[in-house]
This record gives structure tokens, C-alpha cells and sequence, in this order.
């Protein structure tokens, strides 16, 4: 049988050790909360070796950067929305002591919601200009 994708919660973890301590056997308990009794069996397994219903914390590779330094890259594609990320990475790693790629500071950008495309430049509008194309419009 195949890995199940979803983790069992812990309500249903705590229900498996209360139905097998109350003398239920494993795959009449696997039955009642509708999970195969290997499921159950690892349950009560880690629960009887381990003493823990929970998951282990920390899992996955941790952050490289702070929410300081999150924040110092926004801060500089909110003053200046033209910068490219190479250019903000180079500041970066010049400035602090951890080096990062330009594909992090998208990821940055991307994960607040900062859109990777660059202002338009606008034609300059004088005021004699601005006049005659009121006047056109009119």
C-alpha cells in the first residue's frame, strides 16, 4: 500500500491510544477511525516508545535570511521600483555577511507581493503642451 499523502490530526492519534488502551485491538480501531491498522500501529508504536502523539518540530532547511534583512529588500524595491534584482543582491552582499542570488530576492519580492515588473517611464508634459492637448480633447 501506498504512503497517504495527509497526516493522520492529532485528535484521531489521541482516539487510536485511548481505543487500544482500552483493550481494542488494533485493526478494530483502525476500522472505528477509518485508517488502515498500520496507521494505527505506527500510532501506538512511537506513542508507546517515544511517549509523543505530535510530530517532530523543525523540519525542512532553515530561513537565510531574518525578517531584518526581508525587510531592508523590500524597503529597497519600494524606494526605487526600477532596480533589478541583480543589482539588489550585489547591495546585499556587500552590506551583509550572507551572500544570497538574485533568485532569492525575487522569491522576497514575490512572497510580498511585489510584482518583478519594472514603472513605466513617462513622457515629460509641459505646460504649453498640456494646454493644446486640453484644447484638443476639447
Amino acid at each position: 500500500m501506498a504512503r497517504s499523502p495527509k497526516e493522520t490530526t492529532i485528535s484521531i492519534r489521541k482516539l487510536i491510544i485511548f481505543h487500544h488502551s482500552s483493550g481494542k485491538s488494533i485493526r478494530n480501531v483502525a476500522k472505528l477511525v477509518n485508517l488502515s491498522h498500520s496507521t494505527g500501529q505506527y500510532v501506538i508504536k512511537r506513542f508507546k516508545e517515544e511517549n509523543r502523539i505530535e510530530n517532530k518540530v523543525g523540519k525542512g532547511r532553515p530561513a537565510k535570511l531574518t525578517e531584518r534583512d526581508q525587510r531592508f529588500i523590500i524597503r529597497k524595491f519600494v524606494k526605487n521600483p526600477r532596480l533589478s534584482a541583480l543589482k539588489v543582491s550585489a547591495e546585499f552582499n556587500e552590506k551583509f555577511s550572507t551572500p544570497i542570488s538574485p533568485e532569492t530576492v525575487r522569491r522576497v519580492l514575490r512572497a510580498a507581493g511585489i510584482n518583478g515588473r519594472s514603472a513605466r517611464r513617462k513622457f515629460f508634459v509641459g505646460a504649453e503642451n498640456r494646454k493644446f492637448m486640453l484644447s484638443f480633447a476639447k
